[in-house]
């Protein structure tokens, strides 16, 4: 064969492996390499104060993880430390509030609230509750000596074996009250009203009974005479 020949020999297989080179450079058509981009969200709730939320992005080369964390915080309401819902201070309001037993002695709460309160066993002595309003309270062996419940209105209270010693009750609204074997020792009794109260077994000793409504709603003098 002659130089030329050879020379265009050459050359195609030249070209040929050029063509080659640049097929495989280009991935010759084939797969690609790169996997599709999957991409999965899991959402995780935890009952409680706390919510967590993860969300995980991956490839077959990098998996990124990122974490949201939320925490509420619940308030929580503590009780008082004595478990009332009131605090006794003049003209407060006390309605159906529960102090059974207890030492109130000297309170000063004129014009306080205490309707349908329970007092039974409760110490009032020395207390000054001018113009309270116990209206339905339970004061069931209550100890009332030397209390001041003047102007007071005590209506339709439960008061059995309550001890009233030297209290001053002068104009007080107590119709209706069960002073059923309740004592009555010195007390101040000017201008109440009593009328359909319970008083059997009530015992009655030196009381001051001037323009006072009795239980059966006649007027009571008694002791007017001598009295102021």
């Amino acid at each position: 064969m002659g130089g030329s020949g050879i020379r265009r020999s050459w050359s195609r297989w030249l070209l040929l492996a050029a063509a080659l080179v640049v097929l495989g450079a280009c991935g010759g058509g084939g797969d690609d390499a790169t996997e599709p981009t999957t991409t999965t969200t899991a959402t995780t709730t935890t009952s409680g104060t706390e919510d967590e939320t993860t969300t995980t992005t991956g490839t077959e080369d990098e998996t990124t993880t990122t974490t949201t964390v939320t925490t509420t915080t619940e308030s929580v309401e503590e009780p008082d430390a004595d478990g009332q819902e009131c605090v006794l201070v003049p003209n407060g309001s006390c309605s159906g509030a529960d102090f059974s037993g207890q030492d109130l002695a000297g309170a000063v709460i004129p014009g306080i609230d205490l309707m349908g309160a329970n007092l039974e066993g409760a110490i009032l002595d020395g207390a000054l509750m001018v113009g309270a309003d116990l209206t339905g309270a339970n004061l069931a062996g209550a100890s009332m000596s030397n209390t001041n419940l003047a102007g007071a209105t005590l209506s339709e209270v439960r008061a059995p074996a309550a001890m009233f010693f030297h209290t001053d009750l002068s104009h007080t609204d107590m119709t209706r009250s069960d002073l059923t074997a309740a004592m009555m020792v010195e007390a101040d009794l000017k201008s109440a009203n009593m009328t359909g109260a319970r008083v059997e077994g009530m015992i009655d000793r030196r009381s001051f009974w001037c323009s006072t409504i009795g239980s059966n709603g006649t007027l009571r003098n008694d002791s007017c005479q001598g009295g102021d």
